[in-house]
């Protein structure tokens, strides 16, 4: 992929190359023109337009009617709607359905905050930005903000309008970069500013939500957002990342983890069968299958055969045997004596006492450190010197524990192995 040779960064923009690599690329590196725009876009557009024309007039001394606002919004609806590829994707719901959720949400507003004189705006739809340090560059982050106005307190306000279906949790809010990369671009241009207040109108459900940033919490958020611009800066893969807008996604037909699907989706259905792709992923699916089913197999016949060498085992002890014959070979059985030392992990007192008693001893600057395997293997191997080796003894008699087992291995006969 090419590099990505920005200097300027919106919120959106950040926020794109946060949920998807790819889509960022196609959207900002290779400018790809998206061919379709979804319904609930449309919706957020055409809201946001009819909010912009109430604004501006407000501020030129005029306020316009709830008839005249809806008028702007299906104006721009019509306008759009018959000239756009729009995609609307849940089942069942039509263009109307939705222009219909729009209507209602500024109805909502509009009842809401009639006559508008709760504080005074001071510009709609109003660039802003900053200049941020990042690796020895310096970019610019801005973006658009849906008003800012002035309370009666003194206090600047940020407004975001949200066509959103759903209601967030105010801990989503304080999380949100967009604002607050806002925030920060009006105390860069007002440096007097002391405080700033953010409000999100979620105009659905007539709610509005707000969130007041601190300084440092700005300056913590700057230093992120530069290790974010670093980051993408760095990639070179721009990879493909899964989530839950994939299904909505305007560059599905050509992202790397769904471009075959679109494809093939689009076969009639006596060539998708055939296609080359749909035929080595069944034939691999079948693999799978049969692998699972292996496994489940296997993990039986293990079962099973450590039922058969308990019985086995039972059988020679009982009869004070070493090795059973069979007519296909036969079983030898030899015990294996097993030394576990505590560990810091699972017995930490009993591994720290261990450790300090071969502190003390001579033995301490050859081990270094509690090598339970090099202490075991030492004493089996005769490396260790006659106190040592008692010491060593006494330690394991104190702090380890032995466990005894049984290794049975068959042996064929040579008939048997032959076959």
């Amino acid at each position: 992929m090419d590099v990505d040779s920005s200097k300027k960064f919106s919120p959106s923009k950040l926020k794109e190359y946060q949920i998807c690599p790819r889509r960022y690329a196609f959207h900002y590196i290779e400018r790809i023109p998206r061919e379709r725009t979804s319904v609930e876009a449309l919706l957020g557009v055409c809201v946001h337009a009819a909010l912009e024309a109430l604004y501006q007039n407000l501020q030129n001394g005029r306020l316009m009617t709830i008839l005249e606002v809806l008028g702007v919004y299906d104006a721009e609806w019509e306008r759009r709607w018959n000239s756009e590829a729009i995609a609307v994707f849940e089942p069942g719901l039509s263009g109307e359905h939705y222009r219909a959720v729009g209507r209602e949400a500024l109805t909502l507003y509009d009842a809401a905050h009639r006559p508008f004189a709760e504080d005074k705006t001071v510009a709609v739809e109003c660039r802003v930005g900053f200049p941020l340090l990042a690796g020895g560059e310096i970019y610019r982050i801005e973006g658009f903000v849906d008003r800012l106005a002035l309370a009666s307190d003194g206090a600047f306000e940020i407004h975001d309008y949200k066509t959103s279906r759903s209601l967030p949790e105010q801990s989503e809010l304080e999380a949100d970069w967009q604002l607050a990369l806002y925030d920060a671009a009006v105390r860069h241009a007002w440096p007097d500013t002391k405080t700033v207040r953010l409000r999100w109108h979620y105009l659905r459900f007539g709610k509005t939500l707000g969130v007041a940033k601190t300084v440092p919490e700005l300056d913590s958020l700057k230093k992120d957002v530069a290790r974010l611009i670093l980051e993408i800066k760095g990639d070179r893969r721009f990879a493909p990342q899964k989530n839950a807008l994939c299904p909505r996604c305007e560059y599905r037909a050509i992202c790397p983890l769904f471009k075959h699907a679109e494809e093939v989706s689009r076969m009639p259905v006596q060539e998708s069968g055939i296609e080359e792709g749909v035929l080595l992923v069944e034939r691999l699916a079948d693999i799978v299958s049969r692998k699972k089913a292996a496994r489940t197999s296997l993990r039986a016949i293990e079962e099973e055969e450590k039922a058969t060498e308990a019985e086995l085992l039972s059988y020679a002890q009982g009869r004070g045997l070493l090795a059973v014959h069979g007519r296909r070979g036969y079983v030898s059985m030899s015990e294996k004596e097993e030394i576990h030392l505590p560990t810091k992990t699972h017995a930490p007192e009993g591994h720290d006492r261990l450790e300090a008693a071969l502190k003390e001893s001579p033995l301490w600057p050859e081990i270094s450190k509690l090598d339970g395997h090099r202490l075991v293997e030492g004493l089996k191997d005769g490396h260790w010197d006659d106190a040592s080796r008692r010491f060593v003894e006494e330690l394991l008699l104190r702090y380890a524990k032995r466990e005894t087992s049984w290794i049975l291995r068959f042996h064929p006969s040579k008939e048997e192995a032959e076959e």
